[in-house]
């Protein structure tokens, strides 16, 4: 037998996927790892906490900024493409904040307050 049948739920089934190929296109399954195929981690969801079915996801924090009023504000680039500032307190948990800051040999939050950089004016 050169072909195989695909035994799919009928969910999948449904939406007319392809059931039959032919053997030459089948490959065995291996794992990725981290060292074959680095940085292929998944975007981090973000909670807005609002009641909807929408999700959010962070692909990196890329810039801080120091508001006139002296709090710190993070640029976030967002899974879809977009970027938007995020005030301290919606980065503070995420993981993409630490990602962020290992960028400053590991400094946290307080350290970037310190240091001079230009302002973002509201």
């Amino acid at each position: 037998m050169s072909n195989y049948k695909l035994d799919l739920p009928q969910a999948l089934v449904n939406h007319k996927i392809y059931l039959v190929f032919h053997v030459s296109l089948l490959r065995p399954f291996h794992e990725s790892d981290n060292a074959s195929f680095p940085d292929q981690t998944q975007p981090e969801l973000y909670d807005f906490g609002l009641n909807n079915k929408h999700k959010w996801f962070i692909n990196k924090i890329i810039g801080h900024c120091h508001l006139n009023n002296g709090q710190l504000e993070f640029e976030v680039h967002w899974s879809l493409g977009n970027t938007t500032w995020e005030p301290t307190a919606n980065c503070a948990h995420l993981t993409a904040l630490n990602q962020y800051l290992e960028l400053y040999s590991g400094q946290n939050i307080c350290f970037l307050r310190q240091c001079s950089y230009p302002s973002k004016k509201r």
